[in-house]
């Protein structure tokens, strides 16, 4: 029997992914049950042997659905006796469906717990699987008929034998709690605002400094119960405000994916706390460069529309009727316009990005010269070196050298 009981205990594990603990009828064995029943806080409303003395009232060959005063789920059947012991197996705990974001919050008030171990309860309900309870009676009913070789379908009882029946006033503790939370939201979102306008502006000295300080609130906060998963988790949460940051200096989504992607990549391909630490200091600066080469903010709505169509096909044949015509303007209008504000003219600043693209090109891939030119617009090839030797005082064969050279 005692073999067949281990093959049961693998087989519900197995299929329902859920902790199954064998108890023996004695204190040692209950107590041990008892250090996974819930969080520590909770040995005020039960306790080991009140466990085992209501285990005992159980009869055979009854499936017991169990939840507790932490909404926790269990099941518990009692097992054939072995050499005239008797003994218990209980699955869980698990949630039936998915908690509801308040239910932290319910189980501290339901149990007069302190609004101080709000984050010990978090974690531990982050680690408690779900479930369905049909499935886990379904099993049991099987390992039942099994163990005790019945055909007929096992009953099964709900219950809630380990409720509090003590009346609790709320008024207190939703106060203190209400009070915990305003004070550290309102903290960290103040850092986060001003992180943010710090990378709206470019200043990544001031983003830094002020990072420091929202690392810590963030540090604080405990989604998951893994560290490296939790660090995973803060370390996107971090590169989200930072997106919002370079959006409101109206860097183009194009740009701001394309970074964003990279950072997502790096985050979930690593595998150490203290690498992805120092990683977000990283972000803060990349957003910081990100912003200071494509921030458009100075620039009126029209402007920016202008040139963000111009800086999307750079490698287009692009003239200031075909740009007017997609954002709806005539062509003097905007011709006028672009000039004051940028201080140059529509065609000199269409050069000077492809200027500034190429020399991309030529420092970062080996790509000819001539495909360069081509990539980057210039469909002549003697007019893209004059245009590049204007703006850089030499020809792009010599750029490349000297380039090399520098390296």
């Amino acid at each position: 029997m005692k073999k067949i009981i281990e093959i049961t205990k693998e087989y519900i594990e197995t299929l329902l992914s859920l902790h199954v603990t064998e108890i023996e009828n004695s204190e040692e064995s209950a107590e041990e049950f008892f250090n996974t029943l819930a969080p520590s806080m909770a040995g005020t409303s039960f306790t080991p042997s009140s466990i085992l003395k209501y285990f005992n009232t159980i009869p055979e060959k009854t499936v017991y659905d169990i939840e507790d005063c932490f909404f926790l789920k269990w099941a518990v059947i009692k097992l054939p006796e072995i050499d005239g012991k008797s003994s218990f197996l209980a699955l869980g705990p698990y949630f039936s469906s998915q908690p509801p974001e308040n239910i932290t919050q319910k189980a501290l008030l339901r149990n007069s717990l302190q609004a101080s171990y709000t984050t010990p309860l978090k974690m531990f309900y982050h680690s408690v699987p779900v479930c369905s309870t049909s499935k886990v009676v379904t099993v049991l009913r099987i390992c039942l008929g099994q163990l005790y070789e019945i055909e007929n379908e096992p009953e099964c009882r709900t219950v809630y034998p380990f409720g509090s029946n003590k009346k609790v006033d709320p008024t207190n503790y939703y106060v203190e709690e209400e009070h915990i939370y305003m004070a550290q939201a309102e903290r960290r979102y103040s850092l986060e605002t001003r992180m943010q306008a710090d990378v709206t502006q470019g200043n990544s000295v001031g983003a830094m400094q002020t990072w420091r300080l929202l690392r810590v609130e963030m540090e604080n906060i405990r989604r998951v119960k893994d560290p490296l998963r939790n660090t995973k988790n803060n370390c996107i949460i971090h590169n989200t405000i930072l997106r919002k940051a370079a959006e409101r200096a109206y860097v183009h989504p194009l740009y701001i994916e394309s970074l964003s992607n990279q950072i997502i990549s790096a985050i979930e391909d690593s595998n150490s706390v203290d690498e992805l630490h120092k990683m977000q200091e990283t972000f803060i600066t990349e957003y910081c460069k990100l912003v200071s080469k494509h921030s458009l903010i100075k620039y009126t709505p029209m402007v920016r529309q202008a040139l963000n169509y111009i800086n999307t096909h750079l490698s287009s044949d692009i003239h200031l009727p075909e740009i007017a015509s997609a954002i709806n303007v005539s062509p003097n209008y905007l011709s006028a316009v672009f000039n004051r504000e940028t201080k140059q003219s529509i065609s000199t600043y269409i050069n000077q990005r492809r200027v500034d693209k190429a020399i991309e090109l030529l420092e970062t891939s080996n790509a000819s010269i001539e495909d360069v030119a081509s990539f980057v617009g210039f469909s002549d090839m003697n007019y893209f070196t004059r245009v590049f030797k204007g703006i850089k005082g030499m020809t792009p064969s010599d750029f490349r050298k000297h380039s090399v050279i520098s390296k």
